[in-house]
């Protein structure tokens, strides 16, 4: 009976071995939650990690992507054999207004794994930046690359139909490639609704896929398989505006599940072990138009943001790219981690505006906001104000308008003598920001 025992568990060590080995083929599509990579992260190999920087990468993402960046780089300090940033180079498509001639066409002559930071807005838009990346010349990187990957550190069900009929049509017409579903991220518990919304695209995504093509459920990563609920986990994040997973628990666990899911999908029998059934059929490869409410150039809230950028020397940067238009007008505006150096007067034209973003990310080297004009006060719609990780000493008087804030996000500048009118406003509003401030 004993050694029938040790017979049947050794057996099983072989067949476990086989199965997962990196001279073995993986039946079925793979798919990386947090259990997976608590399991089987340290099931890769040297030799695995040799494959995975041989193959060429094309990356897309917003500041997700980063946050499994400095992942990658954190394990590799801990881990030579992780190292798979060697060959990485990085473009900030958004920053150059949606100019993908940025990406040299012979990119991937130069380098293996190839990262570009996305246009913001619409969510769909860095589908189309992809899609033309992929399919049109000078590029025509979908005859070239080994996988393809784009992130969302949020997004809603109004994306599922470009993000799924595109990723489809791709895994169709360019069968040599990998393409790796994503989920949306979460983000923390100012989120909530958002993260709802993220909740909803994910499930969509994992109804459809998981089993059928690689999957990377970065939603169930961030969040340890749902035991932080629909948020990422607050061991993974200390960011004033509760976005980012910038701790290292958090970035390494994005960058282990990125590199697991990509060693996997190329230990797969076939480039999609179901591309043929899965792939929603299109007539064309035409990247399908999420309608978008618009401005005029001429139009005061559309003048208004272009002056915005334009004082700050974006002058590529598009208006649509960054704004949001409800009912005439611009209602949300997302200038993070782009450049802006000085609100102007221009702002207080946004009399609409409910949410503004305009925090920033010292390791982009990018300049940090730094001054803020009276006319912010005209903005008193305004719910969400996300302005930490900036260079601001002070706040103008005119801020203490504000008064429908439900998000307030002050945390890493340099504030130092406020009024007391204007520091009763931020403690009523950002207690915690006011006391994490940098010194000189």
């Amino acid at each position: 009976m004993k050694n029938r025992i040790l017979s049947a568990i050794a057996m099983l060590f072989c067949i476990t071995a086989v199965s997962f080995g990196a001279d073995k083929k993986l039946d079925g599509a793979p798919y990386v939650d947090s259990k997976t990579i608590k399991e089987r992260f340290s099931e890769i190999t040297e030799k695995d990690m040799d494959m995975l920087r041989t193959k060429k990468i094309l990356f897309a993402s917003r500041s997700f992507g980063l946050n499994m960046y400095k992942g990658l780089s954190a394990l590799a300090k801990k881990d030579k054999k992780y190292e798979f940033l060697s060959s990485y180079k990085r473009y900030d498509v958004f920053k150059a207004g949606g100019d993908l001639s940025i990406i040299p066409a012979d990119a991937f002559k130069e380098t293996n794994f190839v990262h570009f930071m996305a246009t913001y807005y619409p969510h769909t838009k860095r589908v189309e930046e992809m899609d033309t990346l992929l399919r049109k010349a000078p590029h025509k990187f979908g005859d070239k690359v080994d996988a393809v990957i784009i992130f969302y550190h949020t997004a809603t069900t109004d994306a599922f139909k470009t993000y799924s009929e595109n990723m489809d049509a791709w895994r169709k017409d360019f069968p040599k490639a990998h393409f790796i579903y994503v989920t949306a991220g979460f983000m923390g518990p100012k989120y909530a609704k958002d993260n709802e919304k993220a909740h909803a695209f994910s499930e969509m995504v994992r109804a459809r896929y998981k089993g059928k093509a690689p999957l990377y459920d970065m939603a169930a990563i961030l969040s340890d398989d749902f035991r932080a609920g629909h948020f990422y986990c607050p061991e993974y994040s200390n960011d004033p505006a509760d976005v980012h997973p910038n701790l290292e628990a958090g970035e390494t666990m994005l960058a282990k599940g990125f590199l697991l899911v990509l060693r996997d999908a190329f230990l797969q029998k076939t480039p999609d072990a179901v591309n043929g059934k899965a792939a929603v059929k299109t007539e064309e490869a035409k990247t399908p138009k999420t309608v978008t409410e618009t401005l005029a150039p001429d139009n005061p809230d559309y003048k208004a943001v272009r002056k915005i950028l334009d004082a700050n020397q974006l002058t590529k940067k598009k208006v649509e790219n960054v704004a949001v238009v409800s009912n005439g007008r611009i209602t949300e505006l997302f200038l993070q981690e782009g450049g802006i150096s000085e609100l102007p007067d221009a702002i207080g034209t946004l009399t609409a505006l409910k949410k503004l973003h305009l925090y920033g990310d010292r390791t982009l080297k990018y300049p940090l906001l730094k001054k803020i004009s009276p006319s912010i006060g005209k903005c008193t719609e305004l719910e969400e104000l996300l302005l930490n990780q900036n260079d601001l000493s002070g706040l103008p008087e005119e801020i203490v308008s504000l008064k429908k804030i439900k998000n307030l996000s002050l945390g890493d500048n340099r504030l130092k003598g406020l009024s007391p009118a204007v520091l009763e406003w931020v403690k009523r509003y950002d207690p915690k920001g006011v006391e994490d401030q940098k010194g000189d």
